[in-house]
């Protein structure tokens, strides 16, 4: 499945157009090119300052980084691809 990001946070959250709902068991999520893993259930399943893919609370995938930006860390915004 193919989306993009739709939406960036004040905290760097990108959010995409990509129902969590559609993505399979294990698919890994990638974003612009970087793969970012698959989908988890809290930011608390990563460590600090890593990347992690979640449902956020509208239903769709979600690109974060514990206690940081995923915008600052991946250079990336609205438009860029999101593949899972």
């Amino acid at each position: 499945m193919v989306g993009e990001v739709i939406f960036v946070d004040r905290f760097g959250t990108l959010i995409s157009n990509v129902p969590a709902g559609l993505v399979g068991p294990g698919a890994r999520v990638t974003v612009g090119g970087t793969e970012i893993g698959t989908l988890r259930r809290t930011f608390a399943d990563v460590e600090r300052g890593k990347l992690v893919a979640f449902a956020g609370s509208n239903g769709t995938v979600e690109i974060a980084v514990r206690d940081g930006s995923a915008a600052k860390k991946l250079g990336v915004g609205v438009g860029v691809a999101v593949r899972a």
